[in-house]
């Protein structure tokens, strides 16, 4: 009997030490897989939460969470067969440079090495510097000039770079509007506007057109009547409003129309804002000949990203997607791919990864990097440039074939 039971006993333990023999490796791999997971690669962005520019740029701050989201969807980032969960940092910039610079060094304090530099050029004045010295390598959406990105901010980069917007807009200009042939450039008192304006008046020669008006308003300005009175004086063909956010174009667009001007109304550099949100800011009535060199992000023309995105941002933000929103996607796009070219985590294999890029995933469409044209150094993605604007009462879109 004893025999019998040291017998069970024994055949018992045999098959537990077989089983845990077999198992190990699954528990293991498993183990080894959901430590994996749990790395993360954290990239900085740095928004106003506060201050005069928070509540315009609220769509970026709602767009964190599900560009984090659809990234971690695609797979994440793989360096080296480690696969890192990718978290979007928010830091707040205060909408001033002091407090841009106080966000930067927050990032630099907690070790984070890639970021979202901010949206407004006096903060990304303030912070260049800083963030280059410290090795951050960054990715500025729609970059406006040199200071953004130039060759004395090795770690600076730009998902894509407005300036290149003014040409295919004057050709846009051209083509469909051949009798406007004198300019009138009504534009906000803005740092970044007088490189832009530099350009749309090249661009204007080259194409045989008049600049008979260009002068600058307040960025506070609601009453455009004073401005656009001393434009109209001179008789213009079209109004170029350089560097203008969704509120200004609207003003712009209604009081004009108010005094009489029949015209094309466009931006040849920066955007309208978002073309949805102008629509909708527009009397009706005056829902026509309006264009600017950017995506209308609700189009079925946009990419799948864009799309699958959507889906991700009006699901959480209860608002329809924005310009602003893809923004925020284009620009961690653009890093992330970056990082997976040079396999490493290492600033200066990602900064010469991205530099050698020449087929680069946007929400454009297939892009290269380049900007040694303009920015001495390249550090911009040429993109597929898309033209939206309203026509009828109608949003309309088109991609072109230039970069």
């Amino acid at each position: 009997m004893k025999k019998e039971r040291f017998l069970q006993r024994f055949l018992l333990c045999l098959c537990l030490v077989v089983l845990v023999l077999v198992a190990f490796p699954f528990l293991w791999s498993f183990g080894g897989q959901a430590a994996d997971q749990e790395k993360t690669l954290k990239i900085g962005v740095v928004v106003p939460l506060t201050g005069m520019f928070a509540a315009g740029l609220r769509d970026i701050v709602d767009a964190i969470k599900p560009t984090a989201d659809l990234m971690n969807k695609k797979g994440s980032v793989s360096v080296n067969g480690q696969r890192y969960l990718i978290e979007l940092v928010i830091v707040d910039d205060q909408s001033s440079p002091a407090g841009a610079v106080a966000a930067v060094n927050k990032l630099i304090q907690d070790r984070i090495k890639f970021m979202i530099p901010p949206y407004f050029i006096p903060n990304v004045l303030a912070v260049s510097s800083l963030a280059n010295e410290a090795k951050i390598v960054s990715t500025k959406p729609m970059a406006s000039g040199q200071e953004a990105v130039n060759p004395n901010t090795p770690y600076s980069f730009a998902s894509s770079a407005l300036v290149y917007n003014t040409p295919v807009s004057y050709d846009y200009l051209k083509r469909h509007y051949p009798n406007a042939k004198r300019i009138a450039i009504v534009s906000p008192d803005d740092p970044g506007v007088n490189n832009w304006c530099k350009q749309a008046r090249s661009e204007m020669q080259k194409n045989g057109l008049e600049l008979v008006f260009d002068d600058r308003f307040k960025v506070a300005t609601e009453d455009f009547y004073p401005i656009l009175t001393k434009a109209l004086e001179k008789k213009p063909d079209a109004i170029d409003m350089i560097g203008v956010i969704e509120p200004w174009s609207a003003g712009i667009i209604n009081q004009s129309r108010e005094l009489g001007f029949k015209g094309p109304i466009f931006t040849s550099t920066g955007i309208l804002g978002d073309v949805n949100i102008v629509k909708g800011m527009v009397n009706p009535q005056y829902l026509n000949d309006i264009f600017h060199a950017e995506m209308d992000v609700l189009s079925p023309k946009m990419t799948p990203i864009v799309k699958d995105f959507r889906t991700i941002v009006e699901r959480n933000a209860k608002k329809p997607l924005t310009t602003a929103h893809v923004t925020v996607l284009d620009a961690v796009y653009v890093l992330v791919q970056g990082i997976e070219k040079a396999q490493s985590l290492d600033a200066d294999d990602v900064r010469r990864a991205l530099e050698g890029m020449k087929n680069i995933d946007t929400v454009n469409g297939k892009g290269r990097m380049a900007g040694e044209d303009l920015f001495g150094i390249n550090h911009v993605v040429r993109r597929p440039i898309a033209i939206s604007g309203i026509s009828n009462g109608k949003v309309w879109c088109e991609f072109t074939n230039r970069d």
